[in-house]
């Protein structure tokens, strides 16, 4: 999955849907879009979600 690759390295561990918009350079209007990434990333195994906006990377 490319997009996970580039984002991965600039992560921490524990991130928010705002760090993640941060490092993708998507605005507030497009949240919906981080959500989507976010559902995808969870549905591959890639990440958990811990809160409503938290989430933990798996390794």
């Amino acid at each position: 999955m490319g997009l996970y690759n580039n984002v991965k390295h600039e992560l921490p561990k524990q991130f928010s849907v705002f760090q993640l918009m941060s490092i993708l350079g998507i605005d507030a209007i497009e949240v919906r879009r981080v959500r989507n990434i976010l559902k995808q990333f969870f549905k591959q195994g890639y990440i958990k979600r811990i809160s409503k906006n938290m989430y933990e990377k798996i390794k």
